[in-house]
């Protein structure tokens, strides 16, 4: 069996994506916060996700405790995709944890270096977030339902950390 099919580098991919999910909890619990109902409107986050969907993600955010969420990812090579969310944004009861969740489409294609095949699809999305000053630090499952060139249903999940580009005046 040629190594690159062992079980292993897929287990510690998987094991090293735990520990920085963990890590991020704890630096969540152990830094004090400051409290934020949510972010201004206008204000633009930045940052990274990993788990099964990774990469690049920005956010914007809307009056109401409406946003909207890119993900970028590509491997620089065979694919890139990208994923559109508009989420609804609600804290949970006494806590510092909100709770988003809304639909969403995507776009991927592969084969960049050759011909491209093109899949498209919806998407959902839901999770839990909290703010530590502009840091904004989530967790979320995806749905996924790409609808050409097959019907094919996945379910996607990641943890990220954002920058909130915007500083209030003041």
């Amino acid at each position: 069996m040629p190594l690159s099919d062992a079980p292993f580098p897929r287990f510690w991919r998987g094991a090293a994506q735990c520990v920085v999910l963990f890590v991020l909890l704890l630096l969540g619990a152990a830094i004090p916060l400051k409290s934020h109902a949510q972010r201004e409107p206008g204000s633009v986050t930045i940052g990274f996700e990993i788990g099964h969907l990774g990469g690049a993600t920005a956010k914007l955010y809307r009056p109401d405790g409406v946003s909207y969420s890119t993900l970028l990812t590509t491997d620089g090579d065979d694919f890139a995709a990208l994923y559109l969310h508009r989420l609804w944004e609600r804290p949970v009861s006494d806590s510092l944890v909100h709770i988003y969740y809304g639909p969403g489409l995507y776009g991927r294609g592969q084969q960049l270096d050759v011909t491209p095949t093109v899949e498209t699809g919806v998407s959902g999305q839901t999770g839990l977030n909290f703010y530590n000053e502009r840091f904004e630090v989530f967790l979320h499952v995806t749905p996924i339902l790409r609808l050409h060139p097959s019907l094919t249903p996945r379910l996607a999940g990641s943890v990220g950390l954002r920058y909130d580009l915007f500083q209030p005046d003041g």
